[in-house]
């Protein structure tokens, strides 16, 4: 199902966005508008980069279709056919692209990791420290303190201990589990079968300007009347 579009602006790029299970399709004005020649690569990409919003499109599409185990992409062009080689060329760069994609997401996932196992480090002495305080807090006479206080005492270690241990939880569990889903969506990407399509748009044709009545026009009106 295509996706609604406002009528374009002039020199508005114009890009039709339709996804199902397995099947990425969009459709541009020319091979500029995929990849973004404008913005300088940056490493590890070589070359031209591509289009912010068609990447993420893209990657977002097979991020929701997880259980496709390949991915086929159509890029319709509303331009004059490229030439084979352009062709080939195109698909190898989006190759390249999601694959380097790919490798930076798994360097990031693995400083993720790290830094993980480094917070929780830092936080099992804390966490135990307040275990510890919290249950002598379960025996307020033990402290010849008010109940009320104690119970105000435990809640505040209660706190403490969750965002200790909220960090590693954090990235060990959630983010991995994320950043995992974008490595394996990224590397069917780098894998998927590209077919270009053509579609050469025509000029819409121009509403003529209703044209001022004469004052002939007037004049036999009047008489017609």
């Amino acid at each position: 199902m295509a996706v609604p579009h406002a009528p374009p602006l002039d020199g508005e790029t114009i890009v039709h966005f339709v996804s199902s299970p397995g099947i990425v399709k969009v459709e541009l004005p020319d091979l500029d508008s995929l990849l973004d020649r404008s913005a300088p690569p940056t490493y590890p990409h070589r070359g031209p980069m591509l289009n912010n919003t068609v990447a993420r499109f893209m990657v977002d599409t097979v991020r929701e279709a997880r259980r496709s185990p390949e991915v086929e992409v159509t890029i319709t062009l509303r331009s004059s056919p490229l030439l084979p080689q352009e062709e080939a060329g195109a698909r190898v760069h989006m190759s390249h692209f999601f694959a380097n994609e790919a490798e930076v997401s798994a360097l990031g996932q693995r400083v993720n990791r790290t830094e993980a196992w480094g917070s929780l480090r830092y936080a099992l002495p804390g966490v135990i420290v307040a275990g510890l305080i919290a249950l002598l807090l379960t025996n307020p006479s033990a402290f010849s303190i008010p109940v009320y206080l104690a119970e105000l005492g435990y809640l505040v270690v209660v706190v403490v201990i969750w965002v200790l241990v909220w960090d590693p939880v954090e990235k060990l569990l959630f983010d991995s589990y994320f950043i995992r889903l974008r490595i394996r969506a990224l590397h069917k990407l780098a894998a998927a079968k590209v077919v270009f399509a053509y579609r050469p748009g025509a000029s819409a044709p121009m509403a003529s300007a209703p044209m001022e009545a004469s004052p002939m026009d007037s004049v036999k009106k009047f008489l017609e009347g």
